[in-house]
């Protein structure tokens, strides 16, 4: 009889345990949900509320309207746009030309000077 008692008490822990081991994950619930929209598995409503976190999304659902004095107004909204259409201004084309301008001449200069001394190596060689 001694034997049994510890055998006895592994088993009275054991169900105990497999209540909340046998509740459903939530990724297995998102993935029921998931493959054709809806639940095919029945599920318990305390699962599907830590799944999705059900009070926290009907709380956010709920918003409480904003009480105003009568006598405040929205503020007014100044519309500052431009008539252009262009993204830029032309301040961005000035730095541009101004930045690649010299590197545009640079680069003809440097050409030049490669293709002459191409030239010359291939008359006097």
């Amino acid at each position: 009889m001694t034997a049994r008692r510890p055998v006895l008490g592994l088993m009275i822990v054991a169900l105990v345990a497999a209540g909340p081991a046998a509740a459903a994950s939530p990724q297995k619930i998102y993935k029921d949900l998931a493959d054709n929209g809806r639940l095919d598995a029945k599920y318990r409503r305390a699962d599907i509320a830590r799944a999705f976190n059900l009070p926290q999304v009907i709380a956010t659902d709920q918003k409480r309207p904003v009480r105003r004095p009568a006598s405040m107004k929205p503020a007014p909204t100044t519309d500052k746009r431009s008539g252009s259409k262009l993204p830029f201004t032309g301040l961005d084309l000035a730095l541009l030309i101004v930045g690649g301008g010299p590197l545009l001449l640079f680069g003809i200069g440097l050409r030049r000077r490669v293709s002459r001394a191409a030239a010359e190596a291939v008359v006097g060689g």
